[in-house]
């Protein structure tokens, strides 16, 4: 197979919020990229995307004017998947996040795409084993997600499917790293890999909270981000965990001290009375979040929204960095 430095040209299969932000990444590193979606339209989308990205990185200094318009040259945006495909040395595919879709994506690269190269997934939250079914080299399959946006946020998860190979899990995590990326190496997959499965916890309680009037979406952000998100910024639940408490996590996790569920701790009263966690309620709850969310942002630009997140995400970055 082709090893990670080996790699000069790869096809994004998908262009859209994730596939032109790794294109942008992997462009910005000097190779030749190929973006392939299904229609005129959605490519001209990319390909404003990627002129945003990079004049919001050429902004933060990040690259000059004359770096942006050398890696734009290194784009091909195409309709034509045969032709996305063709000699290229690694594939990041970030289709519909259906089995159905993702199956038969992956049986055309499986019979399209060069047979040494690694077919790597964006799938937030899919199993690799039942993707790579569809295909008859499943060896060289294997989820490589990002944080979005993958061409700022650094962290890249590398799931291997059952049936995929050491090697292949060895070429994503040195790729990865290779274009700037921490790679994370997952022992076994589960859905939601290991970002996204904690993360829906969180939304699951974020959404009951807001569901029984406990406090409203604006105002869950606002703790969370001028929290918990700080810490978060730097260290891991582990380690914020283990410098809560004089006892580090002992205390948390051993002895319960800090837990808000001991058993002479007294329910509130929404905790009394709330209704059971059905999948209805739950829907209901959801709704409830989402037309919240909708009225705080109904005058707002969100392409606007986008610029300000990317500036401030690089500025965290620079802080990190600065480590």
């Amino acid at each position: 197979m082709k090893r990670a430095d080996e790699i000069s040209s790869v096809a994004c299969v998908g262009g859209g919020t994730i596939g032109f932000s790794w294109a942008a990444l992997f462009a910005r590193h000097g190779l030749r990229v190929n973006i392939y979606d299904v229609s005129d339209a959605l490519l001209r989308r990319a390909g404003s995307e990627l002129r945003s990205a990079y004049d919001t990185l050429v902004n933060a200094g990040l690259m000059t004017v004359e770096e942006a318009s050398a890696a734009l040259d290194k784009i091909s945006l195409t309709a034509d998947l045969t032709e996305a495909l063709r000699d290229v040395d690694f594939v990041q595919e970030s289709g519909p996040e259906r089995y159905a879709i993702k199956r038969e994506i992956y049986r055309e690269l499986d019979r399209l795409a060069p047979p040494d190269i690694v077919l790597a997934s964006s799938t937030s939250a899919m199993l690799m084993t039942e993707i790579q079914s569809a295909t008859a080299r499943p060896e060289r399959c294997v989820v490589a997600h990002p944080y979005n946006p993958p061409h700022i946020v650094p962290s890249v998860e590398i799931v291997p499917g059952e049936a995929t190979s050491l090697e292949t899990v060895e070429i994503a995590r040195d790729f990865m790293a290779r274009m700037g990326r921490v790679p994370v190496v997952a022992c076994k997959e589960c859905r939601g890999h290991i970002v996204n499965h904690m993360q829906a916890v969180l939304f699951r309680e974020a959404i009951w909270l807001v569901g029984n009037g406990v406090a409203t979406v604006e105002e869950i952000d606002l703790a969370f981000r001028t929290g918990p998100g700080l810490r978060w910024a730097l260290m891991g639940p582990f380690m914020v965990g283990s410098l809560t408490s004089p006892g580090g996590l002992r205390d948390i996790l051993i002895d319960g001290k800090l837990n808000h569920r001991q058993e002479d701790d007294i329910p509130s009263r929404v905790e009394r009375e709330a209704p059971p966690r059905t999948a209805e309620n739950e829907r209901e709850w959801a709704r409830e979040c989402v037309a919240q969310m909708e009225a705080a942002l109904a005058d707002a630009d969100m392409e606007q929204v986008k610029k300000w997140r990317d500036r401030k995400l690089l500025q965290i970055m620079d802080v990190l960095a600065s480590d």
